[in-house]
C-alpha cells in the first residue's frame, strides 16, 4: 500500500468536518429554541426549578466537589491527579482551551482553568474571569505524526511533507483555529514560509486529541500534535518543530473568578506544583517548568 492511500476520500473528509459543525451548530440552535419556548410556556416558578434541574442534571457533580476544566492534552495526567487529589472529589470536563474559555467566560461553573496557551487564560483575565496569579504546570512540544502503519515511507521534515502529501492527494490534521495546537501549528508553518503550501492540505479537528485520533485510524496522512500526545497513541513521530517557530506550549493553571470552592481551588493549585503532580507530568513526557 502506498503511504498516501491510508486515509478517506479529500473531499469526503472535508465534507465530514463540515457537516459535524453544521451539526453541532444546529444542536446547539435547536437547544436554544427549545430553552425559550419551555421559558415562555412553563410559569416562571416551575421554569426556574426546571432550569435548575438542567443546571445540576448538567454538572453532575457530587456535593463539594471541586470543578476542573483541563485542555484535552492533559486528559490523563489530569484525571489521574484528580483521582489522587488528598482533599476532596473532583470533577473534570476536558475540550479545547479555546472552547472552555469561552464556556467559563459565559457562566459555566468552574473552580479550576487549565489551559494549553497563556492566550485564553488573558482572555479569562481581560473579561474579570479569574482569581489571582495564573501558575505555570508544565510545558510540551509540538511534533508532526503519521499513522504508525503507514510510517515507513513519510518525508521526515515540514517542506517534504507538504509536497508527499499533495501529491498523493493526501490531508494533513490540524486543530481548529484558535485551539491552542492548531495556533501554534499555524505559527510554525508561518515561520517556516509553508503557509502556502500546507493551505490546501489541512482538515481542520475540534481539538487536539480529534487530530490524535484522525491519523491514528488512517484517516489523514498526518497531523499537528503535543508530543505527549504522540506517546499515548499507535502512531510515529515524522518531526519536532523547532520550539522557536512558535510560541512556547506552556500549560497555566488558575482559579475561576465564580468558583464554588475558592480555597480548595487554591489548594489544587498548589498541588499541581508538587511533588506528586510533577512526577505524573513528567513521567507523560511534559517538560516541569
Amino acid at each position: 500500500m502506498r503511504w498516501g492511500r491510508v486515509r478517506r476520500d479529500r473531499r469526503s473528509i472535508r465534507r465530514r468536518a463540515r457537516t459535524d459543525r453544521m451539526r453541532s451548530a444546529r444542536r446547539a440552535c435547536s437547544l436554544a429554541v427549545v430553552a425559550a419556548l419551555l421559558a415562555i410556556a412553563l410559569p416562571p416558578d416551575r421554569a426556574a426549578a426546571q432550569a435548575d434541574a438542567r443546571s445540576d442534571r448538567s454538572a453532575s457533580t457530587p456535593p463539594g466537589a471541586l470543578r476542573i476544566a483541563a485542555a484535552a492534552s492533559l486528559t490523563e495526567v489530569v484525571e489521574d491527579l484528580a483521582a489522587r487529589f488528598p482533599d476532596g472529589p473532583v470533577v473534570v470536563s476536558f475540550g479545547a482551551s479555546s472552547d472552555l474559555a469561552r464556556q467559563i467566560r459565559d457562566g459555566a461553573p468552574a473552580d479550576v482553568f487549565l489551559s494549553a496557551s497563556p492566550e485564553w487564560i488573558e482572555f479569562l483575565v481581560e473579561a474579570g474571569q479569574v482569581e489571582g496569579t495564573p501558575v505555570v504546570v508544565a510545558r510540551n512540544a509540538l511534533v508532526c505524526i503519521a499513522p504508525r502503519s503507514a510510517a515507513a515511507g513519510a518525508a521526515r521534515d515540514p517542506k517534504r511533507l507538504a509536497a508527499q502529501v499533495a501529491a498523493a492527494g493526501d490531508l494533513v490534521a490540524i486543530a481548529d483555529e484558535g485551539v491552542p495546537a492548531g495556533e501554534y501549528a499555524r505559527r510554525a508553518l508561518a515561520a517556516l514560509g509553508l503557509e502556502a503550501s500546507y493551505a490546501r492540505l489541512l482538515v481542520g479537528q475540534r481539538d487536539v486529541r480529534a487530530v490524535l485520533h484522525a491519523v491514528e485510524q488512517g484517516e489523514v496522512a498526518a497531523g499537528f500534535v503535543y508530543a505527549t500526545d504522540a506517546k499515548i497513541a499507535d502512531v510515529e513521530v515524522l518531526f519536532a518543530f523547532d520550539p522557536a517557530s512558535h510560541p512556547a506550549i506552556e500549560y497555566q493553571a488558575v482559579v475561576a473568578a465564580q468558583a464554588t470552592h475558592p480555597d480548595l481551588a487554591r489548594r489544587f493549585l498548589a498541588y499541581l506544583s508538587g511533588e506528586v503532580a510533577r512526577a505524573r507530568l513528567s513521567a507523560a513526557g511534559f517538560v516541569l517548568p
